[in-house]
């Protein structure tokens, strides 16, 4: 258990390393999409982050069942915690697609697609040191530039799918590929969620 100078639970740090860890999962997403090796060779590394992530959320459980006050309302943390979850979650989500749909090969989507998940989580951790510091007014300049990730994520779903319904090839690689642009972007979807839920606590904070 993580605690504070005066020997409180330390919440807020804890959603922040699980942001670190969740870019971190980004960062290496990135990698395999942009490397040289096959996707699936990212799958074990990616699903230990995964599992680390799933670490400082039940941290961060455990401790709201041992004190009764916490720095922000406890639904507020439990939120933040599940939503930031489910955006490392999505990552490894993905990336298991290539694992088990036996995808080989990356193209311009799928690279746009990690770009915009590594900004969307250099985002969402730089929201939660904010949030650390009470520097809630702040916080909205994230915000904002999650939501218009998460609108670039939505175009390249729709162009990406648009692609494969103009150039149609064998019906399973079609598959494969519209699977994998729509986890991609539920998980843009994650990031917004996140920011959402940031964006409640500035204004009952601020």
């Amino acid at each position: 258990m993580i605690f504070n100078k005066k020997g409180e639970i330390d919440f807020l740090n804890l959603l922040i390393q699980g942001a670190e860890n969740t870019l971190k999962g980004a960062h290496m997403f990135r990698e395999a999409m942009m490397g040289d090796k096959p996707p699936a060779t990212y799958f074990e590394a990616l699903k230990e982050i995964e599992n680390i992530g799933d670490s400082f959320t039940h941290e961060i459980f455990k401790g709201l069942n041992k004190v009764f006050i916490t720095p922000l309302d406890r639904e507020d943390i439990m939120e933040l915690a599940v939503r930031l979850d489910d955006v490392l979650d999505g990552i490894e989500a993905s990336i298991a697609r290539f694992d088990y749909l036996n995808i080989t090969f990356t193209n311009q989507y799928m690279k746009e697609f990690s770009e915009v998940l590594v900004s969307s989580c250099e985002h969402l951790l730089a929201a939660f040191k904010l949030l650390s510091k009470k520097k809630y007014m702040q916080i909205q300049e994230h915000t904002v530039q999650i939501n218009s990730l998460e609108n670039e994520g939505d175009r390249l779903m729709r162009e990406g799918i648009r692609e494969i319904f103009t150039h149609p090839t064998d019906p399973y690689h079609d598959f494969k590929l519209k699977e994998l642009y729509e986890r991609l972007e539920q998980t843009t979807d994650c990031c917004e969620d996140v920011a959402d839920i940031l964006e409640s606590v500035v204004l009952r904070y601020a």
